[in-house]
């Protein structure tokens, strides 16, 4: 064989420009997402805790606020100065936005100074009682004057002499606050945001390195081993892409040799095919000569036994039957006996010369170049029918079937000869059907032979069948095929298919 040519690799460079489309787009839409999420979590967070955290001031505020006008307000109660308590009261409430109303009302429940702030609602309610304290120190003692240390004046709760209501809104407190969660808020989107472009670009740095190596991947993973990627990353992903050109190139070089050896091997193959093909051509051709020698030198032995041992056989009985014909005429016990031993062997000489007329049947089919092959088939039926009383042999005969004579018609006939033989030996077969059809424009000739009998399964036949060794043995060597269907308990099929040789006169 000739040496095969290596194929030149070229590596196809890959680029942005052989990818798919961008997904830039997408990209940002899953990264935004998560900062949205981000911010509106945080924001409604901070907002819910620093509103918490502005009741509670309010509220710290108000008890402050009313403990201490509870602590101012007894002195207007108990001395009834109320214009001057209700002038602080209002001074209070304009000077602090958070107070919505404050009243203080006396022990029965009537009010006795009120400041009320029309514009702010009041949400927040705190009231404390207003007592009036007791001294625990007697003023008419005069034993404390001598001592240095001063007087500690004790007190107690007196009894109850008004309450004091502060109502407080928290609106003011929780729009600074608002202000406050917003202004936090924009920060930690800014920063969210900040952050989301920077993991963008990020990402678009790897992303175009990691879509060319996924790309390279796909290439190799289709079969395509050309690629080439350039390494122009740092780290793991060069290192990747380096590997990546490696294993192409390696799996290239493995590709080129794996194709080269299958089609070393298929050329191998090839040649061995036609090796073998020419040598069953070859056999085909040794099996058609030694199947024609066979059949001439048949030929020649019937010939021999035709022309000297029938002719000796005929001139011998002439002579017996000339003894026996000259002892007839005779007297005495001896010439009795020479007539009976002359009639004896010319019956002899006659059995002989019809075994004889038998076995130059056998060697050589005569009615086949007088009858042709239908005709020679038409006796043979005839001959099992007479032989074979419990199966009935038919033939059938198309109607364009030629009168073939020759080698081939010698073939076939000996194909049906033995497959009858195998029909009577081995079938339990009532019926037996021989037909003859021409096809191909008289090319081929198609034989089948069928019964009704036991069947037999093909797959189980072995090698030392000789019937059906010598059948496939005669169509090969004739250059035809030969099937066979049988099943079990359903009979069977015998077909041939004989071709005629071209240029044989089919009537010689």
């Amino acid at each position: 064989m000739k040496p095969e040519a290596t194929p030149v690799r070229r590596d196809r460079v890959l680029s942005p420009r052989t990818l798919q489309p961008s997904i830039t787009t997408r990209l940002v839409l899953i990264a935004c997402v998560p900062a949205l999420l981000m911010f509106v979590v945080i924001t409604v967070a901070i907002w819910l805790s620093g509103r918490d955290e502005a009741v509670k001031s309010v509220e710290e505020r108000g008890a402050v606020i009313a403990s201490s006008l509870a602590q101012t307000g007894q002195y207007g109660l108990m001395s009834g100065n109320s214009a001057s308590l209700e002038r602080s009261i209002r001074r209070m409430v304009e000077s602090d936005d958070s107070i919505a109303s404050i009243e203080l009302t006396d022990a029965n429940g009537h009010a006795v100074a009120r400041a009320v702030a029309t514009d702010r609602p009041g949400n927040l309610t705190v009231e404390r009682d207003v007592r009036a304290d007791v001294f625990g120190i007697d003023l008419l003692d005069n034993s404390f004057s001598a001592r240095e240390q001063p007087i500690e004046a004790a007190t107690r709760d007196g009894r109850v002499i008004g309450k004091v209501t502060v109502r407080l809104s928290s609106q003011p407190i929780e729009r600074a606050q608002l202000k406050r969660v917003l202004v936090g808020g924009l920060a930690v989107l800014l920063v969210a945001c900040l952050s989301v472009a920077t993991g963008l670009a990020m990402a678009q740095r790897l992303r175009e390195p990691l879509h060319l190596a996924m790309a390279a991947l796909r290439e190799i993973r289709q079969g395509r081993y050309d690629v080439n990627l350039r390494v122009e990353a740092t780290g793991d992903l060069g290192e990747l892409q380096a590997t990546i050109n490696e294993v192409a190139r390696e799996q290239s070089t493995r590709d080129e040799t794996t194709r080269a050896l299958v089609e070393r091997r298929t050329a191998d193959l090839q040649e061995a095919i036609a090796k073998a093909q020419a040598a069953d051509a070859e056999r085909g051709k040794l099996l058609a000569r030694s199947n024609r020698q066979l059949e001439d030198e048949r030929k020649r032995i019937a010939v021999e036994i035709h022309d000297h041992l029938n002719a000796t056989l005929i001139g011998l009985r002439s002579k017996v039957q000339h003894i026996a014909d000259v002892s007839a005429t005779m007297q005495g016990a001896q010439a009795k006996e020479v007539h009976a031993t002359a009639t004896e062997i010319t019956k002899t000489i006659a059995a002989l010369y019809q075994s004889a007329r038998d076995l130059i049947k056998q060697l050589r089919p005569e009615v086949i170049d007088v009858l042709g092959l239908a005709g020679a088939l038409q006796e043979m039926t005839r001959e099992y029918n007479q032989l074979v009383p419990l199966v009935r042999f038919v033939l059938h005969v198309s109607p364009d079937f030629p009168p073939l004579r020759g080698q081939v018609a010698i073939v076939a006939y000996r194909l049906v000869q033995e497959a009858l033989s195998n029909v009577v030996k081995h079938s339990s077969a009532s019926r037996a059907e021989v037909s003859l059809t021409a096809e191909g424009g008289g090319s081929e000739m198609l034989i089948a032979v069928r019964d009704d009998g036991v069947g037999f399964d093909p797959a189980r036949t072995g090698s030392g069948s000789l019937g059906l060794a010598g059948m496939r043995e005669r169509v090969a060597g004739a250059g035809g095929r030969m099937r066979i269907h049988s099943r079990r308990g359903q009979g069977t099929r015998v077909t041939f298919r004989l071709p005629v040789v071209e240029g044989e006169d089919p009537t010689a």
